[in-house]
C-alpha cells in the first residue's frame, strides 16, 4: 500500500493525522513528521528519510505545509527517489483523499487526485451561496 507522510512545521502534521483518524478511523501507513524551531535541518532530513524508508517498496506520497519552507526544502532531495511524490500546501481534504483513495492506483495518479482535491476544497462560502441562489432564481 502507498504510504502517506505528512511533514510540517510544529505539530500540524500530528494534528492533521489525528483529525483524519477521528473522521475515518485510525489510518494505516500514515506517518506524521513534525519540525520545531529547536531542531536542525539535518534532524528533519533524518526524520524524513526514516519515514520514507518503510514505504520504499510501494512508494509514498509526501504532503508538506508550505512551498519554500524547511519541510518542503528537505523533501527536494527525496524527489530523486522514483517512488516518491511530493505535494505542498497540505490541508485536511488532501489527507483524507490520500488515505481513502490510495488502493489500486499508481502513485502519480494518487498525487494528481490529492492535488485536485486540495484545490477543489478551497471555497469562498459567500460566493458559493450567492451563485447557488442565483441559479435557483
Amino acid at each position: 500500500m502507498i504510504g502517506v507522510i505528512v511533514i510540517t512545521h510544529g505539530t500540524l502534521s500530528e494534528q492533521l493525522v489525528a483529525t483524519a483518524a477521528l473522521i475515518m478511523g485510525e489510518p494505516e501507513h500514515v506517518s506524521p513528521v513534525s519540525f520545531t524551531a529547536r531542531e536542525s535541518l539535518d534532524s528533519l532530513r533524518q526524520k524524513a528519510n526514516e519515514a520514507i524508508e518503510k514505504y520504499r517498496a510501494d512508494g509514498c506520497l509526501i504532503l508538506t505545509d508550505i512551498m519554500g519552507g524547511s519541510a518542503t526544502n528537505v523533501c527536494v532531495e527525496l524527489m530523486k527517489t522514483e517512488k516518491v511524490e511530493i505535494l505542498t500546501g497540505v490541508n485536511l481534504p488532501m489527507l483524507l483523499e490520500a488515505i481513502g483513495y490510495r488502493e489500486g492506483v499508481e502513485l502519480k495518479e494518487l498525487a494528481a487526485k490529492v492535488q485536485s482535491s486540495g484545490t477543489r476544497s478551497i471555497i469562498n462560502l459567500k460566493e458559493f451561496f450567492e451563485k447557488r441562489t442565483a441559479k435557483k432564481a
